[in-house]
């Protein structure tokens, strides 16, 4: 009788916390599936959710570019939403993040959807999935946190959604060679900047990844799903993942996918819809939104459902399915669905086997330690302080055994007393190894990414990595509390060795401030100069009244220290008033975009000039570009598949006028071919060696392939340091993304090269690729009348993490 009662009272209480609450189709008033939800929808929805249920929780976290709101929804009992706070510190304890005893009282589960905009059903099968759980599902919410996150991109999401409402036919045509299926050049993928949220969980170079990152340190799930799209012809894929996977995902991990997969397949088997596992989406790369939460604990898993932007709401496929936005919702839903099921089941299990992860046994290194000039260690350590990763100096000069990156072989070097140290004796110790390690072990060399981005290299830093304990305290950057700056001195200046002084030269340029750099060394005013240095001379500012006060606010806000300069006599090389004493004229830039043109490339160069450099940016169409070649001195071409230069073409020879007369071009990564091989210019592309198949079975034909190419492999270059590019690098390591290969440049300027023994320092290349790399150009300059093109052959701003990269660019930009 007692527990009849406690059902019926049981069953009233769930009346009373939903008797207000809608379905999604209700609420939105269309079944989900039959329109797309705006983003202001899905708000407005979980806000009903949250006013109607005492088992959900919203928690905003920020906003993106373009003002929409990013939201986290919380899903559990009420009791446990209660105490929200005390379940994440005590599920921090199983990680060591916070002290205390190790316990398996919750499962967290974290559910990331739309990271992609146009992979749209995500944001819908959030909602039903929401629904679902806090009406059906309540007995798993005892022991459960569920952290949805409905979109992580909105920005992209509502440039799909929009697109789409706005050119569909009614009804809507499942022809894929219609409008309604072909997006514009900026599609709903990626965000405002046009980067790929996906690939920006490590590096942190976008607004909604930093914000996002917060939230997730916060919680360090037990389980992190991330909901995606491909293209229309392939089933639904769901894990396990392929080959390879980071030697530091643990067995249970890569056991654990098994028990979900299977456990998808068992609803997938029902309905008799196809499914794969195993295939192409590996673990190896750690920026995805699988592998960063494998990294740290987690079973990190992709979801893929047939669809994208070409998919809209029904599109014919090639078997002749026509594929639904109501399919892929339910796809989707299913697999969250049954994810939390598993979650429910294997509470004891997750907790353990997340505690043995956090042990860090078995790591290679205990030390990560690096040298360089300040500011690159500040950047480097400041992008670790965002993983919540520990970081040292050292106590005193030391030598140290270990791997030396720059030698490549175990041997010992001496390091500075403050050099950088990371020690992986810390909770995320294993991130720290994937973001740090020399070499990334390949098991496979088929990937869906790039198989190497030691950070050592990206940032150009001295390093070895050290089985032997050290002695070092918290690292701690110099500040420069207040800078005077004297009128009755000559002037003032500054070494140039990073990239934030190439900031601080963009803002100097900005204010009109005149500014030289030397192009040899000198000594002056008992200091040595090196090639690059900045002059702010008196004499360059004579009309610029409050100047000297606007550059000490500069040098305050960045953090610089000016030296006074007595005098314009200079006891070793020129006077400041010579040639070689150049004035910098603060550039008009423009940035080229056509339907050629990377939509990738284009938004890590225009990031690039908003969000890192500080500088302004003008951005053209083609169709635009012979107005505007009057109004600009310097065009950035970003990568991408252009036609070759042509001297009968008409526009070309507008540009080649514009150049002859001192325009600048810089051509990045693939935009290199428009030039190569022409008569206008002077780069020439190395011939490629073809694979002779003849022999080769068919089934092997696609490994073989892999002789040819390259999949994100590092090589250092060889540095003219006199020529300008090469300013404030003391050595540079490429990352090169593709195969492609130019000769040295005739009677032109090869700044940058790879010499006749090109190795890879980390990374995968084919053994038959890495010849043609030897003898290469990497950075050049062609001079073309009064004008010039710089190339770079790979792109150096590559994802926006290559901090390297960003001072030859800066380089590139203001020296030449």
């Amino acid at each position: 009788m007692l527990h009849k009662l406690l059902s019926v009272l049981t069953i009233l209480s769930m009346i009373t916390i939903h008797s207000q609450l809608q379905s999604p189709d209700k609420f939105l008033g269309y079944e989900l599936g039959t329109y797309f939800s705006r983003h202001h929808q899905v708000l407005d929805y979980f806000k009903h959710m949250d006013n109607n249920s005492t088992l959900i929780k919203l928690e905003s976290y920020g906003n993106t570019n373009e003002g929409r709101l990013l939201q986290l929804v919380f899903i559990s009992s009420e009791g446990n939403l209660n105490n929200l706070e005390s379940i994440r510190a005590n599920h921090l304890k199983n990680s060591g993040v916070v002290l205390g005893k190790k316990n398996d009282d919750k499962v967290i589960v974290w559910l990331s959807y739309n990271v992609h905009g146009n992979e749209s059903s995500s944001t819908e099968a959030a909602m039903k999935t929401a629904h679902d759980l806090i009406t059906k599902h309540t007995d798993w919410l005892e022991d459960i946190i569920v952290i949805i996150d409905p979109c992580i991109n909105p920005d992209g999401r509502d440039r799909y959604v929009n697109f789409y409402n706005q050119v569909k036919s009614t009804p809507n045509d499942i022809q894929t060679f219609t409008r309604e299926h072909q997006e514009e050049w900026h599609n709903g993928r990626t965000n405002h900047y046009i980067f790929d949220l996906n690939r920006d969980w490590a590096w942190l170079t976008q607004l909604e990844s930093n914000q996002r990152i917060v939230q997730y340190n916060k919680w360090l799930p037990h389980i992190h799903v991330d909901f995606h799209e491909q293209g229309i012809n392939s089933p639904y894929y769901f894990a396990p993942a392929a080959e390879p996977y980071h030697e530091i995902i643990s067995p249970f991990q890569k056991s654990f996918q098994e028990v979900i997969g299977k456990n998808h397949a068992k609803y997938f088997d029902k309905k008799g819809w196809f499914y794969f596992t195993k295939q192409h989406f590996d673990l190896l790369y750690p920026s995805y939104g699988d592998t960063y939460p494998m990294f740290l604990g987690a079973i990190g898993m992709t979801y893929e459902q047939a669809g994208g932007g070409v998919a809209g709401l029904g599109v014919k496929n090639e078997e002749n399915i026509t594929l639904t936005l109501k399919d892929r919702i339910e796809h989707h839903f299913t697999t969250g669905i049954s994810t939390i099921e598993i979650a429910s089941l294997y509470k004891t299990t997750l907790n353990k086997n997340y505690q043995l992860f956090y042990k860090n046994n078995g790591l290679k290194y205990k030390n990560y330690v690096m040298e360089g000039h300040s500011d690159k260690l500040d950047a480097l350590k400041s992008l670790l302080s965002k993983h919540e990763i520990k970081c040292y100096q050292l106590d005193e000069n030391k030598n140290i055994k270990g791997y030396d990156y720059q030698k490549q072989i175990n041997t010992s070097a001496n390091f500075s007393k403050n050099a950088l140290v990371v020690p992986t004796n810390q909770p995320k110790g294993k991130l720290i190894q994937s973001l740090l390690e020399p070499q990334t072990k390949l098991n496979d060399s088929l990937t869906y990414d790039i198989t190497s981005w030691s950070l050592p290299y990206a940032y150009g830093l001295k390093a070895i990595a050290t089985k032997a304990s050290l002695s070092s305290s918290i690292y701690s950057s110099e500040l420069n509390n207040s800078t005077t700056l004297s009128d009755s001195v000559y002037g003032h200046a500054i070494t140039y060795n990073s990239f934030k002084d190439g900031v601080f030269l963009a803002s100097i340029l900005k204010e009109k401030i005149g500014v030289r750099f030397n192009s040899v060394p000198l000594k002056n005013s008992g200091k040595y100069w090196d090639r690059g240095s900045l002059f702010i001379l008196k004499g360059d500012n004579q009309n610029h009244s409050n100047y000297l006060e606007k550059v000490a606010e500069l040098a305050f806000i960045f953090n610089r220290k000016l030296v006074p300069i007595k005098s314009g006599y200079s006891s070793e090389g020129p006077d400041l008033g010579a040639d070689e004493l150049e004035l910098i004229k603060p550039p008009r830039i423009a940035l080229l975009k056509t339907d050629q043109t990377s939509s990738y490339n284009y938004g890590e160069v225009w990031h690039f000039f908003e969000q890192a450099l500080g500088y302004p940016i003008i951005q053209v169409d083609d169709n635009q570009l012979t107005s505007a070649l009057e109004h600009i001195d310097q065009l950035i071409l970003p990568g991408g598949y252009y036609d070759k230069w042509s001297e009968e073409n008409a526009f070309d020879n507008i540009l080649m006028k514009w150049l002859d007369k001192g325009g600048k071009i810089v051509a990045l990564s693939r935009a290199l071919n428009r030039f190569a091989d022409t008569n206008s210019f002077k780069l020439k592309m190395k011939e490629r060696e073809k694979l002779d198949i003849t022999e080769i079975p068919y089934g092997d034909q696609s490994k073989n392939e892999m002789s040819l190419i390259t999949s994100g492999s590092i090589f250092r270059a060889d540095l003219d340091k006199t020529h300008p590019l090469s300013f404030g690098l003391d050595n540079y390591y490429s990352l090169k993304l593709n195969e492609t290969a130019y000769e040295f440049l005739n009677n032109g300027n090869n700044a940058f090269t790879l010499g006749s023994n090109a190795k890879e320092v980390s990374g995968f290349i084919g053994i038959k690729a890495i010849k043609n790399q030897s003898k290469s150009l990497l950075f050049g300059e062609e001079t073309v009348g009064k004008g010039k093109v710089i190339y770079f052959v790979d792109n150096v701003l590559f994802r926006g993490f290559w901090y390297s990269g960003k001072i030859a660019f800066t380089n590139a930009l203001f020296f030449l």
